[in-house]
């Protein structure tokens, strides 16, 4: 019995122990499992070697064999060997830029708005696909590149467009009008001391070339070479009374002393209605009517007994319509009115606004701003900057420089020239310069960038009809026909015609030119502008931290 029960217990505790060991052998099963999964060998993939040593120097560390008992053992599996090259310290640290710009790359490339960027991708499986791709992407880009070019040179070309309108205004401002007699002297104030003066202003009249000149070195010629001043201008003009018959303004009637302020010109002593120095004293004058029966109406004489020898051979008045700001072109613009014809001068008003540089007007020419801040007036001799004022003063220097003397006409201080100086030297000069274009380009006149230009259209009848004849004769006058003429200023409309000169492009118009011209060519917008800019800058931050940390190792 105690035998059998001695046997009984070793078999149990046998068996106990071996339930035992299979449930360690199990825990161990399940820890070499977790062991096989957490240990992980990472080795460069240029290197196979390597890889092979450290699976070999795995076998022989990892233990191979338990002794749970004396018979019994159990084989454990070798460690896995994994390539990660995600986790390769060495290839990380030597090419971390190129796999930055590279990630960077692919980004922009799959995520950009423009369209058949991330068609054009190398590791797509059907190459031709993405070199058609590539091909029409830079034939578009070559296109975007040139039309853009072509924009922005025309841009920088400053064009314009010339922006023509009528504006209708219940009252203009009326211009300044200026009257010259065609002859610049009068006979009757003619200094007595000077011998055969009438001839000396044949031969510088216009039939000068058919008769001689005078022999300046006699004797009975002395008092010629002595200058002139200024008495000699306003003793031998023409006075208003001597060309200012009535005067009329609105239908009201004014003293044409009081109305008409003398101008000096190329012809003289000239008279000037609503001057600049009237406008100053009285403010402007404007008009609310058109009609002949409106506006400036005047009764003039023309005494052609006292006429000299001069560059005209008519009778009449030369008149000129202008702004007051503007220098009277007496030579140059004006229309003759003459005795025995009533005229009539419907006028309308033109205003001109030009842009100032960089902008050009007609073409090559850059016009003068005078109403910037830093405007100064170039000219010495006139007040008010005008193209024509401008031209007159660069003529008269130029001849002044070439004869040392000035016409009594002119201004400015310098010596009035005598009768010689002008007739030998001043005269032809003036007559030179005229002639010349290369002199005239040497005088720099810009334009005004804005100015004012009056335009008439005339018509004419006899005056006066035959039944005021009678009546006219019988009130004193006499050679009606000869003498006496009527002249009628009026608007022909209240409508001011405006020239305004706008740029053909502007800055907002290139954004739209552009952004059409990329979204045609490449279907992207401003937008994808920067989106590329963003890829640039993050780039170019990682190509200056790699040179960085070049330099900083190497230090």
């Amino acid at each position: 019995m105690t035998l059998r029960t001695s046997h009984l217990i070793d078999t149990y505790c046998a068996n106990f122990r071996n339930l035992f060991l299979c449930v360690e052998s199990i825990s161990l099963m399940f820890s070499v499992s977790k062991q096989k999964r957490m240990k992980t060998i990472t080795v460069k993939p240029s290197d196979y070697s390597s890889v092979k040593k450290q699976r070999l120097n795995a076998r022989k560390i990892s233990p191979r064999v338990f002794h749970v008992t004396g018979s019994d053992a159990k084989t454990l599996p070798d460690p896995e060997v994994v390539y990660d090259p995600n986790h390769d310290l060495n290839r990380k640290e030597a090419n971390v830029d190129d796999d930055n710009i590279r990630s960077l790359w692919s980004e922009f490339r799959d995520n950009t708005t423009m369209h058949g960027l991330k068609n054009a991708n190398l590791q797509q499986r059907r190459k031709l696909r993405c070199g058609i791709w590539a091909v029409a992407l830079f034939a578009m880009g070559c296109f975007l590149l040139y039309t853009t070019y072509e924009q922005f040179t025309n841009y920088f070309k400053y064009p314009t467009i010339t922006n023509t309108h009528v504006q209708t205004q219940t009252s203009v401002k009326f211009p300044a009008v200026t009257f010259c007699s065609a002859s610049s002297l009068k006979r009757d104030s003619l200094p007595g001391d000077l011998y055969n003066l009438e001839y000396y202003l044949l031969t510088e009249s216009v039939m000068g070339p058919f008769f001689p000149k005078l022999n300046f070195s006699n004797s009975e010629y002395s008092k010629y070479h002595v200058s002139l001043n200024e008495s000699w201008v306003n003793n031998t003009a023409n006075q208003v009374n001597d060309i200012f018959l009535f005067c009329f303004f609105e239908g009201k009637k004014k003293i044409c002393e009081n109305a008409m302020k003398a101008t000096v010109t190329k012809l003289g002593v000239c008279y000037t209605f609503n001057s600049r120095e009237h406008v100053s004293e009285n403010g402007d004058i404007f008009t609310s009517r058109t009609g002949s029966t409106s506006g400036l109406r005047l009764y003039l004489m023309v005494n052609q007994s006292n006429y000299v020898f001069s560059d005209a051979m008519t009778a009449g008045i030369k008149v000129i319509i202008h702004d007051q700001g503007e220098e009277p072109e007496v030579v140059d613009k004006g229309f003759l009115v003459t005795p025995g014809f009533s005229t009539f001068a419907s006028i309308h008003k033109t205003e001109y606004h030009y842009l100032p540089s960089p902008y050009k007007m007609n073409g090559d020419q850059f016009c003068l701003d005078t109403q910037s801040p830093g405007y100064t007036n170039p000219l010495h001799y006139y007040d008010v900057y005008s193209k024509p004022a401008c031209r007159m003063e660069c003529k008269q220097k130029h001849v002044a420089r070439v004869c040392g003397c000035r016409s009594p006409y002119d201004k400015g201080n310098d010596t009035m020239c005598s009768l010689v100086q002008l007739a030998e030297c001043y005269n032809p000069e003036s007559e030179r310069f005229d002639q010349n274009s290369s002199t005239q380009d040497l005088c720099l006149c810009p334009t005004e960038c804005r100015y004012t230009e009056y335009h008439a259209r005339l018509s004419n009848g006899y005056f006066p009809a035959k039944n005021y004849q009678g009546l006219l004769h019988s009130m004193g006058f006499t050679n009606i026909r000869e003498t006496y003429l009527e002249l009628a200023i009026y608007f022909e409309s209240l409508g001011i015609l405006k020239v305004n000169q706008i740029p053909e492009y502007n800055f907002e118009d290139i954004i739209g030119l552009l952004g059409g011209q990329m979204g045609i060519f490449l279907g992207a917008s401003l937008l994808t502008l920067t989106e590329l800019f963003e890829f640039l800058v993050l780039s170019s931050v990682v190509i200056v931290r790699r040179i960085y940390c070049r330099c900083f190792r190497v230090s």
